[in-house]
């Protein structure tokens, strides 16, 4: 069924009113109408639970810029975004424009344009991001003791002059990283690349002061690697140094500890269990995956070595660390 790509206020609101009595037509179901109207299941639903609420889908609607909805208004509808959507309705939990309007016009009988919701999203100080994800095995407990004990005690020896390395590895494949471009309409770029699965792994740090240390080794990183890029460390940074992991066993393996009691001058924390998003170095993991090698294609092994020396020279020379940790020009020079 052909229909224009973009109907006005009155024909959405013709539609809505020749909905209306099939709704509670028990001949008719969700995905009939949804289908006889040109629209979703979820403006069915909405549709009915409007009717039942206000009996009827005549609507207020809003037009042009000014804002129908008051102050008062506003605060509400901020504060139901910041709380969540409805996990029986929404159980991905994502608010979407679409949502967004219904859930105004809903409660207010306010029913704005589509795209004039993201600019008001916008305005209220909501920004489209990608959501960030935390495991379900993190232990509320342990995460308030590290933050209420540890962190202090971190800060206290950056304080002191020692120097703290935030550190732990990533995986390079030899498949690309799709990352999106301009193109033509209807053209979507391709790109070839290798489907095997040999990579290349590094583990790396960013300092306190700003540096950025890796190493990069075939294959999986093991403890043994680990103590040679903590004598890495060591041998380029001085005075006392505390390395900041996360609790895998390479990390807590009998050569670790080992090398910590013959250098007193180098300590590990650990951070709690299941929290990466407390570590800085994942961002820089997922600044090189997503904007240094998005849709590098390499060919071997030896070509994925090229391009990541490249990208641990962007690292350094764009001063990815020092950025990260909010560090200024005044303190590093």
């Amino acid at each position: 069924m052909w229909q224009p790509t973009r109907l006005t206020r009155q024909q959405l609101e013709e539609r809505r009113l020749a909905a209306q009595p099939l709704l509670n037509n028990p001949e008719w179901t969700t995905a009939s109408i949804a289908e006889h109207f040109g629209v979703k299941p979820s403006t069915v639903r909405v549709w009915r639970v409007r009717l039942s609420e206000r009996g009827s889908l005549e609507a207020t609607l809003s037009s042009g810029r000014p804002a129908w909805l008051n102050d008062a208004q506003i605060a509400e509808i901020i504060e139901l975004l910041q709380q969540g959507p409805d996990p029986e309705r929404f159980p991905d939990g994502r608010w979407t424009t679409e949502r967004v309007r219904d859930v105004i016009g809903l409660k207010f009988d306010v029913w704005y344009d589509h795209d004039w919701i993201g600019k008001l999203l916008r305005r209220w100080g909501f920004s489209w991001q990608k959501v960030e994800k935390h495991a379900i095995e993190q232990s509320p407990e342990k995460i308030n003791a590290w933050l209420e004990e540890e962190l202090p005690a971190l800060k206290k020896k950056v304080e002191a002059g020692e120097t703290i390395v935030w550190a732990d590895e990533v995986g390079f494949s030899m498949k690309p990283i799709l990352g999106s471009t301009w193109a033509r309409t209807g053209q979507t770029p391709v790109i070839f690349a290798k489907t095997e699965w040999r990579k290349l792994s590094t583990i790396g740090g960013i300092t306190s002061a700003g540096q950025f240390f890796q190493q990069t080794h075939e294959g999986s990183i093991k403890a043994d690697d680990v103590v040679a890029y903590l004598a890495h460390l060591l041998r380029h940074i001085a005075g006392s140094v505390t390395v900041v992991f996360d609790n895998a066993r390479i990390h807590r393996a009998k050569v670790v500890q080992e090398f910590l009691k013959v250098n007193p001058r180098l300590s590990i924390v650990y951070l709690p269990p299941y929290t990466p998003e407390f570590n800085p170095i994942e961002q820089v993991w997922a600044y090189v995956k997503r904007h240094l090698l998005a849709n590098c294609c390499p060919a071997s092994v030896q070509e994925l070595k090229v391009f990541l020396r490249s990208a641990w020279r962007k690292v350094r020379y764009r001063r990815l660390p020092a950025k990260l940790l909010g560090i200024t020009e005044e303190f590093l020079t």
